[in-house]
């Protein structure tokens, strides 16, 4: 599912205008990466946790030309899911 599609999902279960279904959902996800900014860590009961690590850099390869590369280290974000969402998605 996309965001356009998720949108449009909300749109028509709960009869809500478009655009102001939009502002939201790109509200919620503003509000989620501002959270991961400032506390590194977002917890929504119910549903999981994003939590922002920084991954070490490391000596690769290009797998294409062989040639060897430094990957940069930098901060990733991780997802956990919860309880509730994988007896969810494990149900079928």
């Amino acid at each position: 599912m996309t965001k356009s599609e998720l949108i449009k999902e909300i749109h028509r279960n709960n009869n809500l205008n478009y655009v102001e279904v939009e502002k939201v959902v790109n509200d919620v996800l503003q509000e989620i990466t501002k959270g991961l900014q400032s506390d590194g860590k977002v917890v929504l009961t119910g549903f999981g946790t994003f939590e922002k690590y920084y991954q070490d850099g490391y000596n690769g390869i290009n797998p294409a030309t062989g040639e060897k590369l430094v990957v940069n280290g930098g901060y990733k974000v991780r997802f956990s899911s919860s309880k509730k969402l994988k007896d969810v998605i494990n149900e079928n």
